[in-house]
């Protein structure tokens, strides 16, 4: 019996079809294309490289530039530094010395206030016999009326009528008003004479009558009139006692500050008056215009007579 060959089947694999185009004008367009693309990539990666590599440099310049501004400004930082704990050496130096002034002038303050209180209680004792002594060598007329002697800060005032001390109406000095500066300063002088701080003080004052017509060309108001009043007053001291100029101060007060009633004939007459302050000691002046009396000439005016 005839045997049959035997049939031993064989699996042929199918040639996959390749999905690029194995040649033709399909086959340049695919590899043109691809070329282009690659071509544009590789453009664009190397443009972003570029852009990349040119960001990267400009970082480190700005880098460099801040550790170079940041060194200045530790530099700046460390001087300040350097500065400030100078400065407070320097601060500290200052308040020890100010602390030491300070205590200096405490002390020389508090010295001046020990002086002052020592004075103060030497001059009250001043003042106090300067004022018995004049109260009992003015005690005639102190009791008719013509003179008053008044206790004041650091000072003893005498107060004249100025019918005391002028003739009626007048400035120039009546024969009697300067018999009273002579008798005032026989007081006075020692202690003028002991003391440079020494100040006498002439303020005449007129009751509140205007000056005479007549003679208002020359002593428009009564400001003028107790001025040459008071000047004749210092200059017949200055002449009597032989007094330097220094220690006189001239003031004027018109018609201002009454002791009286103005519209009676006795208040008027109170109101006429001469006040003379002696300060043993540099003074704290009441009236601040002074008036030099050399410069007042009373020859040119003896002849006015203002009736006040």
């Amino acid at each position: 019996m005839d045997q049959k060959p035997a049939v031993v089947p064989v699996k042929v694999q199918k040639k996959k079809q390749s999905v690029l185009p194995a040649g033709g004008l399909g086959a340049v367009f695919f590899w043109v294309s691809l070329s282009v693309f690659l071509g544009a990539t590789a453009v664009y990666f190397y443009s972003q490289y570029i852009s990349l590599e040119k960001t990267i440099r400009v970082l480190k310049e700005e880098d460099e530039l801040l550790k170079q501004e940041n060194q200045k400004q530790r530099a700046v930082v460390d001087q300040l530094q350097a500065e400030l704990s100078q400065t407070g050496s320097l601060l500290k130096s200052q308040e020890e010395l100010l602390e030491k002034t300070t205590q200096s002038l405490k002390a020389v303050e508090s010295k001046k206030m020990e002086e002052a209180s020592g004075s103060t209680k030497d001059n009250s004792s001043l003042t106090k016999e300067l004022e018995n002594r004049l109260k009992a060598a003015f005690s005639e007329e102190i009791q008719k009326g013509e003179s008053t002697v008044m206790l004041q800060k650091n000072g003893v005032v005498v107060r004249f009528a100025k019918s005391a001390l002028f003739a009626y109406g007048g400035i120039k000095l009546s024969t009697q008003g300067k018999v009273l500066l002579s008798k005032f300063l026989s007081v006075t002088k020692p202690f003028l004479v002991n003391s440079q701080d020494s100040k006498i003080e002439v303020c005449s004052f007129t009751d509140n009558d205007p000056p005479a017509q007549e003679v208002q060309d020359v002593y428009p108001t009564n400001w003028e009139i107790s001025a040459i009043r008071s000047a004749a007053v210092i200059r017949a001291l200055i002449q009597i006692g032989q007094l330097p100029e220094g220690i006189f101060s001239l003031a004027a007060g018109g018609e201002t500050n009454p002791i009286a009633d103005n519209s009676m004939l006795e208040g008027k007459e109170k109101n006429r008056r001469v006040e003379i302050t002696v300060y043993p000691a540099s003074p704290n002046a009441d009236f601040r215009a002074t008036v030099n009396p050399s410069l007042i000439n009373l020859e040119k005016t003896k002849q006015l007579q203002p009736h006040h």
